[in-house]
């Protein structure tokens, strides 16, 4: 750890630690004395106990969830989604705890901590997110970086590290090349050809180094950076040019003694990650069948009958869906009944709708696939299941079409709320969703579903 991490952990995190357990430790506290006594039923006597089992708890849930707030280029979401997680991790390990040690489980205290504690956390991080935002936007806590070589990868990295400088606090010093022809980004400075950086290094010390040389031609160079890097303890990173490979999060292991390269790491791969999508579509779907679904049923029914639509009131069809396996999706039937419903997509002014073109579009013919979420053979938010006609015929037109099917398909996703729906007329139109709906699987996260929705 370099002394900036040193200090960026000690002025960051600790201080949201010990505020974070202050206030579980409050509201317990506040709870104990201030609740009635019929809704502490079940509390142990032993009121230092139960404070030692929550610091217990809050100490696990840290390790379990790490804390991230300051760390550059972290969404705010992800603040407050880990804010989230990790004051309900505390409630439950301090209850599944106090079960153990007492034999007891006073609910009401438990929820009402739970709640309280969640808001104030979440409010708190959220809080202090902000305050390193401001501090890095007013010039501190900066890391300065340089820049070894000019190709078009180092040139894309310098664009990453300008976005957002503001909160990500990085001062990008400039670039050192040898290099003939080359086209610095806008903004950037040439500090001089590579072997004019030995000199420079004398009077300067950035934080970080990037060097993109590549080390099979370069190797003296590239050898020399790592041993100045090291005497000086200045962080060094590779910046290896995957020019040809799809541009995505890779994931670099060692088999052995040779590096390989997961071309992605899906969040939804964690058996956690499937239980919690999979609960809240679950709960989700059957509250929705219970209490809305047969008003809906009775609404679309009167609107056929009223607008002479004949035929049955669903509309079944085979899907593609997750790991490219076929189901049968439920829609309320928009189009009269035609041979071309498997192969040809709705247009704007389709002849074949009738009543169905106020269901397309409110979007409530799709309303019955909360059924499909409830079989789980959907979600309610993923990749829009297709045709399996248009699955043939895209998986041979768009290399990566059936990386999509990674997840569940969904009611709606990344790539609707995005403008990504309705009629694909072109190629490069489904090519710009199916690049949405891998970002989604590569992104996928609990709060990026709740944003979705």
């Amino acid at each position: 750890m370099t002394s900036q991490d040193s200090r960026e952990f000690f002025y960051f995190k600790v201080p949201v630690f010990v505020v974070d357990l202050f206030i579980h430790l409050s509201i317990l506290y506040v709870l104990i004395h201030g609740l009635p006594a019929d809704l502490l039923l079940g509390m142990p006597v032993d009121e230092s106990g139960v404070y030692a089992l929550l610091i217990l708890s809050f100490c696990v849930s840290l390790f379990m969830n790490p804390l991230m707030l300051h760390e550059r280029r972290i969404r705010l979401r992800n603040v407050i989604w880990r804010a989230i997680s990790q004051t309900f991790v505390s409630v439950v390990l301090f209850a599944v705890l106090l079960a153990m040690v007492y034999k007891a489980i006073p609910r009401q205290l438990l929820f009402f901590d739970a709640l309280l504690s969640c808001v104030l956390i979440t409010f708190w991080h959220w809080a202090a997110n902000w305050s390193v935002r401001l501090l890095r936007k007013s010039g501190h806590n900066i890391r300065h970086v340089v820049i070894i070589g000019a190709d078009e990868t180092a040139k894309r990295l310098y664009d990453e590290l300008s976005y957002g400088r503001s909160f990500s606090g990085y001062n990008i010093q400039g670039f050192f090349t040898s290099l003939e022809d080359f086209t610095l980004p806008k903004g950037a400075i040439l500090l001089g050809s590579v072997d004019d950086c030995w000199s420079w290094f004398e009077d300067h010390r950035p934080d970080e180094v990037y060097c993109s040389l590549p080390p099979a031609t370069c190797q003296n160079e590239v050898n020399r950076l790592i041993k100045l890097c090291n005497d000086n303890f200045i962080d060094f990173y590779f910046v290896p040019t995957f020019d040809g490979y799809p541009k995505r999060h890779v994931q670099v292991n060692r088999l052995g003694n040779v590096n390989i390269i997961r071309l992605r790491e899906e969040p939804l791969n964690s058996p956690l990650a499937q239980i919690s999508k999979r609960g809240l579509d679950f709960v989700a779907s059957s509250m929705f069948l219970c209490l809305i679904f047969p008003f809906v049923v009775l609404f679309v029914w009167i609107g056929n009958k009223v607008t002479g639509n004949v035929g049955p009131l669903y509309f079944k069809q085979a899907r593609t869906g997750y790991n490219g396996k076929s189901f049968m999706i439920y829609k309320f039937r928009s189009m009269k009944v035609n041979a071309e419903a498997d192969k040809v997509q709705a247009t704007k002014d389709d002849p074949r709708k009738t009543f169905g073109d106020f269901l397309r579009r409110s979007s409530i013919d799709e309303l019955p696939q909360f059924i499909n979420v409830f079989k789980g053979e959907m979600s309610l938010i993923g990749p829009r299941p297709h045709m399996e006609y248009h699955t043939e015929v895209y998986s041979e037109l768009i290399s990566n079409y059936m990386v999509r099917h990674l997840a569940k398909p969904g009611i709606t996703g990344w790539a609707q709320i995005n403008g990504c729906r309705g009629e694909t007329k072109t190629v490069e139109e489904m090519q710009n969703r199916v690049e949405h709906d891998i970002w989604y699987i590569e992104h996928w996260s609990p709060l990026l579903d709740i944003e979705i929705f």
